[in-house]
Formats: structure tokens, sequence, C-alpha cells
């Protein structure tokens, strides 16, 4: 396995913080600002509006004001250049330095104007699915294991969804929310149309999730158990309940019309959803005819293949198997799964301690941490599916990082419906064209 360009490794584990299970904010003085201390300067010197966290009425003022409409296309695509500056910036800056480790210098953190606008096309409007979708404003929660040009994208299509946009900023993404809301606006977006605020807390997303009116996109969000995310869907439930007791006195008639909308209790029509985009689907294939172009593995060289999967399964560029497009399965031809399966071990011993294929130190932060407590939520459920465990990937703490396993079949959860981070499959294929 090549060695070359890897450099340092982890750094020493500290307290933290993140989703609604994080650490207590600061008070406003002692907090850094939303340029990672930069000032009042965001990109390219644009002004960068304070993203200190606003009280509960300010917050509750601008996801629930009326009025106003979404952007238009042509507007919409005018900001995917200023985005991509803005979303380099941190990487350039050195502010994610403490999060990601050498990790920070991969190029999933410095994504060009094309890679934004192709990510933008290839991702799905924040109303899909909802034949009925009138959203007040959309939420969009940042996370660290996200590439950064689907970051942008999510951020375009909220502004074609709704006609107000909150970026809810990350602990270990400090300063980011504020530097693409400076972007915006230094591109002609209206001040009021866009917020940002920090959210280490998960103050401002459970006060996000009680406005029934918004919706919320978040990214591979508490992936295996859900327990937070059924936490902030019963919130929401009961959100929409005490509107309904607002709009009608008990007993009256549920209110009509509104298209389509089929009513919770009193009120004309449901909640806007709660979207948990999945982790991208990264599926290769050896011996099968792929389902998508470049992702079949070359057979006549296992070996060269067992590299490359443990590459882009767990290496920098995968962040240690925690990026939310890192390689989670591959699809096998039974006859080389034995061969394959022999030399993808093999490169597994070899790599084993080297800090090229660590998981960055925001995983790493606390053995209690949610990406590797979901590592080890992940273990139990696929084991009592009845997959096979084959490797399982350590922290030099001995705390379990990742997960390979074989045997894995799509009628398992773990293979469809839900994720675990660090984890790879290996499946037998009974077709010939993978996906089929």
């Amino acid at each position: 396995m090549s060695s070359q360009a890897r450099s340092g490794g982890a750094e020493t584990p500290r307290p933290f913080g993140a989703g609604v299970q994080g650490h207590a904010e600061a008070p406003p003085g002692d907090r850094p600002d939303a340029t990672g201390g930069r000032g009042a300067e965001g990109p390219r010197g644009a002004a960068t509006v304070p993203t200190e966290a606003a009280s509960r009425d300010e917050l509750g003022s601008f996801l629930g004001e009326g009025g106003g409409a979404p952007l238009v296309r042509g507007d919409i695509g005018a900001l995917v250049t200023p985005l991509a500056t803005a979303l380099c910036a941190a990487a350039s800056q050195g502010r994610l330095d403490a999060a990601m480790g050498p990790a920070a210098a991969d190029a999933r953190f410095s994504p060009g104007p094309d890679e934004v606008k192709a990510a933008w096309l290839a991702t799905e409007p924040v109303s899909a699915g909802c034949s009925s979708f009138n959203a007040t404003a959309v939420a969009i929660g940042l996370q660290p294991s996200e590439p950064f040009a689907y970051l942008g994208a999510r951020v375009l299509r909220a502004l074609e969804t709704a006609p107000r946009v909150l970026l809810i900023g990350h602990p270990e993404l400090m300063g980011l929310a504020g530097d693409l809301r400076a972007a915006m606006v230094a591109a002609g977006v209206e001040g009021a149309r866009v917020r940002a605020m920090e959210g280490a807390d998960g103050a401002v997303l459970r006060e996000t999730v009680s406005q029934p009116s918004v919706a919320v996109d978040l990214v591979d969000f508490d992936p295996v158990e859900g327990l937070v995310l059924d936490r902030l869907r019963r919130l929401r439930a009961l959100a929409g309940e005490a509107v309904a007791e607002t709009v009608e006195p008990a007993g009256a008639e549920p209110a009509q019309g509104d298209g389509d909308w089929f009513g919770l209790g009193a009120i004309g029509r449901p909640l806007t959803p709660i979207v948990v985009r999945p982790r991208l689907a990264r599926q290769l294939s050896l011996g099968v005819e792929p389902a998508a172009e470049g992702t079949s593995l070359g057979e006549e060289d296992l070996a060269d293949a067992a590299e490359q999967v443990v590459e882009q399964a767990f290496g920098r560029g995968a962040l240690g198997g925690f990026a939310s497009d890192a390689v989670t399965s591959v699809l096998v031809r039974p006859q080389l799964l034995s061969r394959f399966t022999a030399c993808l071990l093999e490169v597994l011993e070899e790599v084993e301690g080297d800090p090229w294929f660590e998981p960055p130190p925001w995983v790493q932060r606390s053995p209690r941490s949610p990406a590797l407590r979901d590592v080890a939520a992940g273990r139990r459920r696929v084991l009592d599916e009845g997959a096979t465990l084959i490797h399982e990937r350590r922290l030099s703490t001995g705390v379990t990082s990742g997960l390979v396993l074989t045997n894995v079949e799509r009628r398992m959860k773990l293979a469809g419906e839900m994720s675990a981070p660090g984890t790879l499959f290996l499946v037998r294929a009974l077709q010939t064209v993978a996906g089929h």
C-alpha cells in the first residue's frame, strides 16, 4: 500500500460537543465570531453579519415570518461561484485543521464552482417526495462528514424551496455558516432571507424543529439507532398539536381545502418534513457490470482492487470511513469473493496503525462520541441480522472505529434503510448487473 504524502495523525482526544448532546454554549462574550476569529471580514472581504445565537423569540420570528417567495433558478445559479469561494475559505485559512487533522487538505473541502453546480443538479430538492410542500423556511444542519460541494448544493436547494434559509452551524465547522451567509449577501441575496447561527448545544435545532412550518434538512443524522431523530420528530408532532389547539377550539371541524393537505387534528396542512439525507451510496463492483460509471474494479489484479477499496472506504479522503461519501459496499462475483476477501484482509492488516487511515480528530474526541457510538450500534444490529464480521478496525485506545462484514444481504436494514459510519460490506452478486 503506497504511503506517499501520508503524514501526521489524529490529535490527542479532547472533549467533544456536537448535535443535540454537545457541550453547553459559552456566554456571548466568550464565543468566537462566525468568521472563526477573522473579525468582520468574510470571503473576499465581504462584511459578515454577526451570527451569535439569537433569543428564542428572534429565532421564532425569523422562521415563522410570512410572505416572500423562493429565489428563481437564474438567481440561484449566480450563487454557485460565491458559495464555492466561501466553502474553500475555511480550509485555506486553517480553520478545519483542529477538526480534520491532515484530512483538512483534502479536495473535498475545496470544491470548485463546477463541483458545486454538479452536486446541485444531482441533489434532490428538500421537498422531494412531498406532494404538497409549503415551508416558510428551510433549516440546514451543517455536518463535518459531508463533502462541501454537497453542502453548497443543499443551500442552493433550500433557496429554491422557501423564502428563508437558516444555516445551523456545527462546532467542528466554526464560522462556516457565517461565511456562507456573507457570500450570499455579498452576491445580492437579501440579508433578511438568510440567517446563520451556531448550534453547539442543540438549542437552535430543537427550537427549529418546534416550528411546524419549517423544513429541516439534515445529513446522516443519528443513522443507526435513530434515537435523537425520534425525539426531534416527537417534538415536532407536539408542536403541531399545539398549533392545532390554537387555530381551532376543541371539537371543531378540521380546516378544509388547501390543495391535497390531509390536515392534522384541526390544522389544515401537515407538518413540513424533517428530511434526513442518507449517506451518499457508494458501491464498487468486482467482476460484475457496474450500475454507475467509474465504480468498476479490475479483476485482473485482486490485490490492487483491494488497495483501491481500502483507500476509498477508509483513506484520508473518506475521513477514515466517516465521510458521508465513503465507499460502503463492494458487489463481488461469487467466484471471486474468497480470493478478494483474502487480499482485502491482507491490505487491512498492512494499514493498521497508519495515520493515513485514521478517523479525523472530530471522530476521536471521546470514546462515546456520536460517530463511534453509531459504529458500536451498527455492529450489534448487523450481527443480529446475520452478517459475518471479518475485520474490526480499532483506534489506539482500543475503541472500535470501523467494521468489515461479509454475507450481507439486501434484506438487512443496514444494507438499505440504515447506515453505519466506518463500515464496509462485501455483498455476493447474484445477478450480472449491479443494482438489479
